[in-house]
């Protein structure tokens, strides 16, 4: 796939990620706001995560067995509009739980889809280089969406209470989100990938109703999956270096979320206002922004094993250092917040890379004709591995403070960027697999 006019329908996928980028950070405060504890947010996270499982499973072995991404993504797209339309009318905790556990399986059934398609009918040596096109536009967009909550937040907090300027802002996301599944039905290609005819032909003939289509988008999926003669058979073509790097991947995700589930909690306790953590969460999600297209410049020039790990290790220091930082400095003082932020760049720079090698190193560790499917189980078990982590953030922040919380999110971080870069010993055949230009942004 050139990058011409058929790359539109990323436009359309950045102004989705503006609507999601909003709600990632605005939910959590609408639970908040409707009287949620903590405790109810460690819940929030570990629910929305382990939803995104069956989706993310689901999907990504769909787009391989049919070789058609555009009903998927639409599919996915809409039903996040769906669910984000009716957040506001919620008045329940339990009930935004639930429903936005129903948006991020929508979110996690859609991110294979959009990777697998911007790797189609290119070469792998032009992997890194389109998935860091890809990160750029999505993270553009995320970035956008926490400016306009801010933004927003700021603008009608004076005319409306918070719980309504909460409720309206999750309106004009679902206005974004309609529009954005307008333009992908627009722009999204037609031409389908042609499936593996001989795997395709071994599927069970139910499979191929609209009933054994739309399955794998339910979480009853993962009982009919359980339930097969053999269930090994969920792991076909997970070769022995994916395998571990998807165990790495468990351990690190585990790590980051760890640090990113009781962060807000951490920054408010010690002082810093709404605004502040929005400003904060914007540079971290800008700097990756940013970082994406050279990220993907630099996986291309060396060994990309060797660059995550790194880029893992200085998560490993960053995580405990804000927590550090922010009380060394005495926050909310102006010095705290920039010291903080510079922190924050660093964690945001960290992520472009790991976000762009992750994903080639999964599609070129994985069997041909399974692309979909491994990206699916690498964003299945980051997915499930981040809810485990949040629940155990939640609990060591409540229980020992978040100086600790924050080492042993690193510590497991590190722990997973070692596995990382043993996969070069593990793996050599695919230490020089990215050493071809990939094609200019």
């Amino acid at each position: 796939m050139s990058q011409n006019a058929s790359d539109r329908w990323l436009y359309a996928w950045a102004g989705a990620n503006v609507a999601i980028g909003a709600i990632s950070l605005l939910v959590p405060l609408f639970v908040v706001g409707l009287g949620g504890t903590a405790f109810d947010l460690g819940v929030l996270w570990f629910a929305t995560s382990v939803a995104m499982v069956p989706g993310a499973l689901g999907v990504g072995a769909l787009v391989d067995r049919t070789g058609r991404h555009r009903p998927f993504a639409l599919a996915g797209l809409g039903g996040i509009a769906v669910a984000t339309a009716v957040l506001p009318f919620l008045d329940g905790v339990l009930a935004v739980v639930l429903v936005d556990s129903v948006l991020w399986l929508c979110v996690a059934s859609v991110s294979p889809v959009f990777t697998t398609l911007v790797l189609a009918d290119t070469s792998a040596r032009e992997w890194s280089g389109r998935i860091a096109r890809l990160s750029k536009y999505q993270g553009y967009g995320w970035a956008g969406g926490l400016v306009l909550g801010a933004v927003w937040t700021r603008a009608v907090g004076s005319l409306l209470d918070p719980l309504a300027v909460q409720r309206s802002l999750l309106v004009v996301c679902a206005g974004l989100l309609v529009a954005a599944t307008l333009a992908a039905a627009r722009w999204l290609p037609r031409v389908a990938d042609a499936p593996d005819a001989e795997d395709f032909g071994r599927r069970p003939r139910t499979l191929r109703t609209a009933r054994g289509a739309l399955s794998p988008l339910l979480p009853g999926r993962l009982v009919s999956l359980a339930r097969t003669s053999d269930p090994r058979s969920l792991l076909d073509g997970v070769s022995r270096p994916l395998a571990v790097y998807l165990a790495a991947v468990s351990v690190f995700f585990a790590g980051f979320s760890v640090f990113s589930a009781p962060l807000p909690d951490f920054l408010a306790g010690v002082g810093f206002g709404d605004d502040a953590v929005y400003v904060l969460y914007v540079v971290s999600s800008l700097s990756s922004a940013a970082f994406y297209v050279g990220a993907g410049a630099l996986a291309d020039r060396y060994d990309i094993r060797r660059l995550q790990s790194g880029a893992l290790g200085l998560r490993a220091l960053a995580f405990p250092a804000v927590a550090v930082a922010a009380y060394a400095l005495s926050a909310p003082s102006l010095t705290s917040l920039l010291g903080v932020a510079l922190l924050n760049v660093a964690v945001g720079l960290s992520w472009a890379v790991i976000a762009v090698t992750a994903n080639t190193l999964v599609a070129r560790y994985a069997a041909p004709g399974r692309r979909g499917a491994a990206l699916g189980l690498y964003t299945a078990l980051s997915s499930g591995a981040g809810g485990i982590g949040g629940l155990l953030g939640g609990w060591l922040a409540a229980r020992t403070g978040y100086l600790l919380t924050f080492e042993v999110a690193g510590a497991l971080v590190l722990v997973g960027g070692l596995v990382v870069f043993g996969l070069r010993w593990l793996a050599p055949e695919q230490a020089s697999d990215a050493s071809a230009p990939a094609s200019a942004d």
